[in-house]
């Protein structure tokens, strides 16, 4: 007895329905490339829940007649294409007939339109099967309705997450659509209330993609776009410049043909040209706009038809890089030093002489600048004239805290061995004392002498690491005192990141941000961690910055946590060309004594360089 089946035709429809559908977003993406193809210059799109409860896309397009709309739900029915032959001069989105059969597989689907010509129709399908038929408005376009999907599958409704994130998910799947279809307005509610509302763009494609841009990306990053255009390929390429590259990898949009694509020839094409100028931290936002002849790619490798396969890779990668290289590099301008004219000396009569003489002879010292020269070099000024370091932590509710140590051997220090050095148990193998400190570099470096030559340390990177040790001590013993903000702090953002950033709400509650919608734009933030104390532009800098690096909800806390916790010490941290008084180095030297690992930031840079007393005799050729 033979033991293999031919499947039902329900059963395999499910399963093919699953191929095409993974999530809320699937459905979305087939029905909006339906409305492009048809035509539409408007579509509207209505969403409740996260599109499990509905899914409702009307479009303005062509429509269909009574005969069409029984014929587009069967499997592999499609009005793009006759032959095999006909997949090599394809200008449409869709084209294999699965986008509706496949919804209406999974779900209570209900189809309504109208050609435009005599009244218009509707179908009504539960899993595939007809339940009703009826007339409708004579209204031109079409209007899809997907309601409760994935009733009958519940072996996939458990695979998807939280309604903030799909809400996300199907989010982007608009942005890329609309970045993609810039002549075509898009309105979308969610849950009643209106997230986008997109005109259609009539400007020439450089403003209209911008303009489209500002509303998707931001006006920090659309503002920055770098465009160039090339014949080649009908590339229309719109990149960040090298100096404003973004934190994360989800602002890259490739378009082939206008259709949304992930593509890694590309994608590494775009790096490849940043090379030598992008830290390994920061990524380029850019908008990539591809036309090519249907016979030079292909893009029935993937169920979605988000892959595709170009015909010659190695030239697609070869000219997006030099393209990318030309655009950035062409446009970046060398910083001009303007240098004063040289001034006449100016001469005084004599009588003027000697007021004149009076008037520049130096100030006497004043009783600060009096008592700090009979100080000890290494000693640094008593606390009631050093000013108080800005980064030190000194909270009586704190549990843990800082303290300012002069760098130099006081009388309780252990003794130091022949050649100089402390030695203690707890010191770590970077430090080699004492150390006497020389000052500041450009406002970026400090400078120390110890026994075995000259240290350097970077000030901003240095205090991250202390910093971001200490914060996450904090969330690691859920000590984080929280502080409830008097006013709450209104952050602006795209609607995906709102969404995305909203699925992660309850645990950062944990970490002290209690966040709350306000609208599709914008997020509350109504508490911070005591620890951290914002001024408000750092703290939506902050949340913009977060937004960016949250994901999906089921990946590991452990690993955001670390993200979150850098970031708070990155922003909190003094800045390059900040300047800082002696005794603020002398304390930073002593906690980065005290780090798990005071030798790097939490970004892997480094801190410290220790540069020998043989390295020294060498540049100057002793």
């Amino acid at each position: 007895m033979s033991n293999i089946r031919v499947l039902d035709e329900k059963t395999a429809g499910k399963i093919a329905a699953g191929e095409v559908i993974e999530r809320p977003a699937g459905v979305l993406k087939e029905l909006l490339e339906n409305a492009v193809d048809a035509g539409a210059t408007s579509i509207n799109i209505d969403i409740e829940g996260s599109g499990r409860d509905l899914i409702r896309v009307n479009d303005n397009g062509c429509g269909m007649s009574a005969e069409d709309l029984e014929l587009c739900v069967l499997r592999h029915a499609t009005s793009k294409i006759r032959t095999f032959g006909d997949l090599d001069t394809l200008h449409t989105f869709g084209f294999r007939g699965e986008a509706l059969y496949s919804a209406a597989a999974v779900s209570r689907l209900t189809l309504t339109s109208c050609t435009g010509e005599g009244s218009g129709n509707r179908l009504e399908l539960h899993a595939s099967k007809v339940v009703a038929k009826s007339p409708a408005p004579a209204i031109k376009g079409t209007t899809v309705e997907i309601r409760d999907l994935f009733y009958n599958v519940p072996a996939r409704l458990k695979f998807l997450k939280s309604d903030a994130y799909e809400r996300a998910c199907l989010l982007k799947v608009i942005e890329e659509s609309a970045l993609a279809n810039l002549t075509v307005s898009y309105r979308v509610n969610i849950n009643g209330r209106s997230v986008y509302d997109l005109p259609a763009q009539k400007e020439p494609l450089s403003e209209a993609v911008k303009s489209r841009a500002r509303q998707i990306l931001g006006d920090e990053v659309a503002s920055t776009l770098l465009f160039k255009e090339f014949d080649e390929m009908g590339l229309k390429l719109f990149v960040t410049p090298a100096d404003k590259l973004v934190a994360v990898r989800d602002m890259q949009y490739v378009f082939v043909n206008r259709r949304p694509i992930d593509s890694k020839t590309v994608q590494q094409a775009v790096y490849k040209a940043y090379q030598n100028v992008r830290p390994k931290d920061r990524h380029p936002a850019f908008l990539v706009y591809l036309t090519l002849n249907p016979s030079d790619f292909d893009v029935n490798i993937h169920p979605q038809k988000r892959d595709i396969r170009f015909v010659n890779e190695n030239k697609v990668f070869g000219f997006l890089m030099h393209a990318v290289g030309e655009t950035v590099f062409s446009n970046a301008r060398p910083v001009e030093v303007q240098v004063p004219a040289p001034v006449p000396p100016i001469t005084l009569p004599p009588q003027a002489q000697p007021s004149a003489e009076q008037l520049f002879k130096p100030a006497p010292p004043t009783p600060m600048e009096t008592y700090a020269a009979f100080c000890p070099a290494t000693q640094p000024l008593p606390s009631a004239f050093a000013p108080k370091p800005h980064f030190m932590v000194r909270e009586t509710e704190d549990p843990v805290e800082y303290v300012a140590r002069p760098a130099a051997q006081a009388e309780s220090d252990p003794p130091a061995d022949p050649e100089g050095n402390l030695h203690t148990a707890g010191d770590p193998a970077w430090y080699h004392g004492p150390y006497h400190y020389l000052g500041q570099l450009q406002r970026s470096y400090l400078l120390f002498e110890n026994p075995e030559g000259l240290v350097v340390i970077d000030q901003h990177a240095a205090q991250e690491r202390v910093l971001f040790e200490h914060y996450l001590a904090a969330f690691d013993r859920r000590d984080v005192k929280v502080q409830k903000l008097l006013f709450p702090v209104h952050v602006d953002l795209p609607p995906s990141n709102a969404e995305t950033l909203l699925s992660w709400a309850d645990w950062l509650k944990t970490a002290g941000f209690e966040l709350e919608p306000f609208s599709a734009h914008t997020v509350l933030v109504r508490t911070m961690p005591h620890m951290i104390r914002f001024k408000e532009d750092d703290m939506k800098a902050f949340i913009i910055s977060l937004s960016q690096v949250v994901g999906d909800p089921s990946k590991s806390t452990e690993s955001l946590k670390r993200k979150m916790v850098a970031m708070l010490a990155c922003k909190k941290a003094i800045k390059a060309h900040d300047a800082i008084s002696p005794a603020e180095a002398e304390a930073l030297l002593e906690n980065m004594k005290k780090c798990q690992d005071g030798m790097h930031c939490p970004h892997g840079r480094p801190c410290v360089a220790q540069l020998n007393m043989k390295q020294l005799d060498k540049l100057f050729g002793r």
